[in-house]
């Protein structure tokens, strides 16, 4: 399995990920230009896209969708809630494109890859973070989530890899000119997660069996790499031979390919 955080933020979100017989984006929240010309930096092949995971309705993830849906022909998967709550303007523009709805835990087969939608709690009408397992690998992506139900540890802890949410430093949201009722919500449990929170669940996870551990959705307001990375070793003793990586708004990571 390979995969390539193409951009993160609230700017907009998109991942890669490839097996040997799929080819599958998680979210389309970069233009295609972009994100094709991101991909081609790192030898990614974006022809022959089969699927578009939408995680949740809101602009960040779904700006650009019908012109994915129309450049690559890929089914979209997506919770029926997060569709009907869909900008309108995006909305109408889906019509003839295939669409396969998603429920919690209920995993779907695409040819040699299963894929697990796992509930998480965000201020949309739903959220999904999904788990991909290959005949030889799993990876998990969590992001945009206020908390990860301890439910999906479990498939945390047996992943390969697993991309988490890290939006914030707790103090410098505080400390900024954000209106309270901002402040409050990101704080929530339907928010976003703090770099401390994050790390008390990689804590909790955390073994050998993890080979890549990618911090994501930072914010460039009330974040910063060092601090998130500060409050992660900080708190967490890391297996030798885990990597962390942090994942960018405009440029993408390298394409990760696990062993």
């Amino acid at each position: 399995m390979k995969f390539c955080v193409l951009a993160s933020g609230s700017k907009g979100n998109l991942t890669y990920i490839e097996t040997n017989n799929t080819k599958i984006l998680i979210d389309a929240g970069i233009s295609y230009q972009e994100a094709k010309r991101r991909a081609q930096s790192k030898n990614i092949d974006f022809d022959e896209i089969q699927a578009i995971f939408i995680t949740h309705e809101h602009y960040d993830h779904v700006a650009y969708l019908p012109t994915f849906l129309k450049r690559t022909q890929a089914t979209l998967y997506i919770n029926k809630k997060s569709l009907i709550k869909m900008n309108g303007q995006i909305l109408e523009k889906l019509n003839g494109h295939k669409v396969r709805f998603l429920e919690a835990d209920q995993s779907i087969t695409i040819n040699d890859i299963e894929i697990i939608p796992l509930l998480l709690s965000h201020d949309s009408a739903n959220c999904f973070g999904f788990h991909f397992v290959s005949p030889t690998h799993k990876l998990t992506y969590v992001v945009d989530t206020g908390f990860v139900p301890l439910k999906y540890f479990e498939l945390l802890s047996k992943s390969d890899a697993f991309i988490i949410e890290s939006n914030h430093d707790i103090e410098m949201l505080h400390e900024s000119n954000r209106p309270i009722e901002l402040k409050r919500r990101i704080l929530s449990s339907s928010g976003l997660m703090s770099n401390r929170i994050c790390s008390q669940i990689i804590k909790a996870v955390i073994n050998s069996k993890n080979q890549y551990v990618v911090l994501a959705h930072l914010s460039e307001e009330v974040n910063t790499e060092e601090i998130a990375l500060q409050t992660l070793f900080s708190m967490v003793a890391l297996p030798k031979n885990t990597k962390i990586l942090v994942a960018k708004q405009y440029e993408p990571l390298d394409l990760i390919i696990l062993e």
